[in-house]
């Protein structure tokens, strides 16, 4: 089992690892099944504490992680040294995976995959960021942390620290 308070993801890995998983369901790259789910779990927990809220709370057999989701709803995500990340985790449980989707997306379609290979599903936001991934949840996910840590970045560049100083003189 993972325990998720040792988990520290900083939004530039993320980022990577959205760059990564994608490339691989579109088939530009070449990963072991190992390494699939290694990705795909880091993403979900990234976007567990980088989107939304968490806390955590004591209880009888350890500390429970709370994560309060874009929807506003609060998710119980289990015990924090016995994490059930592909039970549990925004991906891949439907109802957390839709916390994120909020009134952001704007599209999504269903297309083939690389050489004839399975689908995937493409998820479009309003401001224009796309997400992909084999399933709808997935596809949801990283979109959604495309569109927030993207936001992030933007937020403390130089170019808009100086606009919102001096307008766009």
């Amino acid at each position: 089992m993972l325990n998720i308070e040792n988990a520290r993801p900083t939004a530039k890995k993320i980022l990577n690892n959205v760059s990564t998983f994608e490339s691989f369901c579109m088939g530009k790259t070449h990963y072991s099944p190992s390494e699939f789910r290694a990705i795909n779990k880091e993403l979900s927990i990234g976007a567990v504490l980088m989107l939304g809220k968490y806390r955590y709370q004591q209880a009888e057999d350890g500390r429970r992680l709370l994560w309060q989701g874009l929807d506003e709803r609060e998710y119980d995500m289990g015990l924090t040294h016995e994490a059930h990340v592909m039970r549990d985790y925004p991906g891949f449980n439907a109802k957390r995976s839709r916390s994120l989707e909020g009134n952001m997306v704007a599209e999504s379609a269903v297309i083939a995959g690389p050489n004839g290979k399975g689908n995937l599903s493409i998820v479009t936001m309003k401001d224009g960021t796309v997400g992909i991934g084999p399933n709808y949840k997935i596809a949801l996910r990283n979109a959604a942390l495309k569109l927030h840590l993207k936001a992030n970045f933007n937020r403390f560049s130089l170019a808009n620290l100086f606009k919102s100083f001096w307008g766009s003189a």
